[in-house]
């Protein structure tokens, strides 16, 4: 049974000529393993469960096409990820607050639907009891680092932000704006932080009424645009926090009667398809998400084999890549 077991499993250990006789001998009697006694035997669950973490007050932004750009190359790498080690994958929202969502998250670990967590970070909230639970079960979280024994991985949005900046100033601008995702998500608050900081780095004075606060929609960027334009200084090259909002921005300035980038230089942020395709293309940062799911998933596997809450953790952090296209020039003005 013991041999049987490992070689339908692809273990190394069994030799190539007896996985090959078992692989035969299971084709003609149409064996396929029982996956549920196999889990019982091995008391684990070989599922990850994935949760994405939002303020129920505040993020239904969740369901928001642009927020979906974002995720799916995550979940896609997890997900693939997963099923080449014959894992299970299984997603949930949670969008309670407070005690409701700690009471929810410890609920799943303790009936032991699954081997590990990957918890997807999205806003300021209380995640300190994930610390005590990693004694129990692996958990990752993914978007942000929360502390020191948490293992995490995250994209460097707080360089993204920088790289733009910098990219403008050396095209001569000094007047640049920000069209802001939401203050309550990491991300935007990362990407407004490298905005902030860089301007210091050029020698810009920050100004208030260059930033302007979306909530990562087309239709927020049209508004923001305007709101810019329509200052008594306005600005020579806007910085949006996400491409919809960049869209939105672009279509601000055409019906306003100005062109990008002759007038304005515009750049968006996560490298969507939607930048390829927009005439000027959208300079914009691009983001290694994919590859951020499956590291993500690689390491969690890592936790569940070693089975050890005193395992080394791991804290990863990938740059992005500002990919230089046809909506900035030098300043006109």
């Amino acid at each position: 049974k013991a041999t049987v077991s490992l070689a339908l499993s692809g273990n190394p250990k069994v030799a190539a000529k007896t996985v090959e006789l078992i692989t035969k001998l299971a084709a003609e009697h149409n064996y396929t393993p029982n996956s549920f006694a196999r889990r019982l035997s091995k008391r684990t669950s070989e599922t990850v469960s994935l949760f994405m973490m939002g303020k129920a007050t505040e993020y239904s932004g969740w369901l928001i096409p642009s927020s979906w750009l974002f995720y799916n190359p995550i979940f896609k790498g997890v997900s693939l990820t997963l099923s080449e080690k014959h894992y299970q994958f299984s997603f949930e929202f949670i969008n309670l607050d407070g005690k409701k969502r700690e009471n929810n998250i410890i609920s799943h670990a303790q009936s032991s639907s699954a081997d590990g967590l990957l918890i997807l970070i999205i806003d300021e909230s209380d995640y300190s009891f994930l610390e005590s639970l990693d004694v129990f079960l692996p958990i990752i979280t993914i978007n942000k680092k929360l502390s020191d024994t948490l293992s995490s991985f995250e994209i460097d949005n707080y360089k993204g932000a920088f790289d733009v900046v910098n990219y403008l100033a050396t095209l001569g601008h000094r007047k640049i704006a920000h069209i802001g995702g939401p203050f309550y998500a990491y991300n935007a608050v990362d990407r407004f932080n490298g905005y902030v900081d860089s301007l210091k780095e050029i020698g810009v004075m920050f100004r208030e009424d260059y930033v302007v606060e979306g909530d990562w929609n087309i239709e927020s960027g049209r508004e923001g645009m305007k709101t810019l334009l329509n200052l008594p200084e306005p600005p020579t090259a806007v910085f949006c926090a996400n491409d919809h909002m960049a869209i939105g921005a672009m279509e601000a300035v055409e019906e306003s009667g100005l062109t990008i980038p002759r007038d304005i230089s515009l750049i968006g942020y996560d490298d969507t398809e939607m930048s390829r395709v927009v005439r000027p293309k959208l300079t914009s940062v691009s983001q290694p998400l994919e590859k951020l799911g499956r590291m993500a998933a690689n390491e969690i596997l890592r936790r569940i084999t070693a089975r050890s809450a005193l395992d080394s953790k791991k804290h990863v952090v990938l740059p992005p890549l500002l990919v230089k296209r046809e909506s900035c020039c030098e300043p006109s003005r």
